[in-house]
């Protein structure tokens, strides 16, 4: 029930999410250009990966140890260790940059995007420590808010400096800038309260750091997972092309990762609330409510969107880039089911155990996999290389990461609801397959529609995936401001 309660008090951040990263597609692949659009999928995964490996390590920090210094009183020392963490964090990432630059300075289309970047790291990684501190209070209120505002924000703002037509690829950048740094105001007065009347501890930030180092070595492999294959598509077929796989990979693999992220949003912090005061059994039985939600909601989000593949590309993607990515998405929808349920879900008993290096560790064996078999494929298959090598990739690293964690928290998979999901998301193809081909919104629509009834009363027939106490839930559930 708590989780139900929770899912709805997420639900406008998850949605924001879907609104930013749809529209984006739809609009920048539309005003950009194939190549422009390529140029920004590039330096937005390059941004990414720098944050990730510099600065996410106080992001992390922030999120697992709030529960525990809120519980030992010790929340001024928490967050003025945090703030500490992230200041020093910030000269890493400014190093970084600087090498950035040198490296790129021989491209001027590129090195006019960097100083975008430079100004976003510090302005998101405040927000984003922020963020990750109000999710493991349960603020979630003030969690939606503050998620929502800058990702609606950044891509309003972007579009429209887009749609004048004066910055090109650096307008999505200059937007997220201008919406962060409205956001970081308020977040940056409540960090420095919340820090106020700490004391210094070097023992609680070398705690800090084994935790949070190995979570952002993580975090970035299973960027680079994600992410490389861009750079040598870059190599291989030039910007347009990567233009083309990033517009498919957004919408394909975004909506079903979107949904895990949802479902992580609200159960993460029960199944860490379970293990702090019970231990691993209580962590598991909680855990279970959270990955038949995640499997509930989006092994369909995968399969419709294999089932519609064509007609999505159609109304969201711009006609530069469309062919190739039709070709992509049905395959990369299951991919980002694989990575939400690797990053949201069995990466979860690592965490919970503190054993993130050995996580870390892991990660590079997906890593190694995907660059080699991109460097294989890629030029003789083109972008389809790409995706059969996030596929292989994505499942090696699930398996690895699902098994290995039983050693600390044995996760459950029910076998059971795993197959009913399958079965009531496969009803979604012939009735789907029924619906004419109008093209476009209309067809996407009405297609949408019919898999959408079509499961959920297949579902909840079969009880798929606790569909019925689900539902109940949901009845019952307050309103996302009383749930936060």
């Amino acid at each position: 029930m708590k989780l139900t309660r929770h899912l709805a008090g997420y639900l406008p951040a998850n949605l924001a999410s879907a609104i930013a990263s749809f529209g984006g597609v739809y609009v920048f692949t539309r005003l950009l250009g194939a190549e422009d659009y390529g140029r920004y999928a590039l330096m937005f995964a390059v941004m990414a990966l720098i944050h990730t490996v510099t600065l996410a390590p106080a992001e992390a920090a922030a999120y697992r140890f709030t529960a525990s210094a809120q519980a030992a009183g010790k929340m001024a020392d928490h967050f003025h260790t945090v703030r500490a963490l992230m200041l020093r964090s910030l000269g890493i990432a400014a190093l970084v940059m600087i090498a950035l630059s040198l490296a790129v300075a021989h491209l001027p289309d590129y090195l006019a995007l960097l100083p975008w970047i430079a100004l976003l790291l510090p302005l998101n990684t405040l927000l984003q420590t922020t963020l990750e501190a109000h999710r493991a209070r349960q603020q979630v209120g003030r969690y939606v808010a503050v998620f929502s505002g800058r990702l609606l924000g950044g891509f309003l703002l972007g579009a429209l400096i887009a749609w004048l037509g004066e910055a090109s690829a650096a307008a999505p950048f200059i937007g997220l800038v201008i919406a962060a740094a409205l956001l970081a105001l308020p977040e940056a007065a409540w960090l420095m309260k919340s820090a106020k009347g700490g004391v210094p501890d070097a023992g609680r930030r070398k705690q800090y750091m084994a935790y949070g180092l190995p979570i952002a070595a993580a975090l970035g492999l299973d960027l680079l997972l994600s992410a490389a294959d861009r750079f040598l598509i870059a190599l291989f077929l030039g910007e347009a092309s990567v233009g083309a796989y990033a517009a498919g990979y957004g919408v394909a693999d975004k909506t079903v990762l979107l949904l895990c992220a949802w479902a992580a949003m609200a159960g993460s912090p029960l199944v860490m609330a379970a293990y702090e005061a019970a231990g691993p059994d209580a962590a598991r039985e909680q855990a279970r409510g959270l990955v038949k939600t995640m499997l509930l909601i989006g092994l369909p989000a995968a399969a419709g969107l294999a089932l519609v593949a064509r007609p999505l590309a159609e109304a969201l993607i711009g006609e530069e880039v469309r062919a190739g990515a039709i070709r992509i998405i049905p395959w990369i929808a299951f991919a980002g089911l694989m990575n939400g349920l690797l990053i949201h879900y069995y990466s979860e008993a690592f965490q919970l155990a503190r054993k993130t290096g050995e996580r870390a560790l892991l990660m590079l064996i997906p890593a190694g996999v995907n660059i080699a078999a991109n460097l294989v494929l890629i030029p003789r298959f083109g972008l389809t290389g790409a995706v059969i090598a996030t596929v292989v990739s994505y499942g090696l690293g699930l398996i690895i990461l699902a098994l290995r964690g039983r050693r600390y928290v044995a996760l459950p998979l029910p076998v059971g609801d795993l197959a009913r999901v399958i079965l009531a998301s496969l009803s979604m193809w012939p009735v789907i397959a029924l619906v004419p081909d109008f093209g476009s919104w209309p067809e996407l629509i009405a297609k949408a529609c019919a898999g959408g009834v079509t499961y959920m009363a297949v579902a909840l027939l079969l009880d798929a995936g606790g569909a019925r106490s689900f539902m109940q839930d949901r009845r019952g559930t307050s309103s996302p401001a009383q749930a936060s």
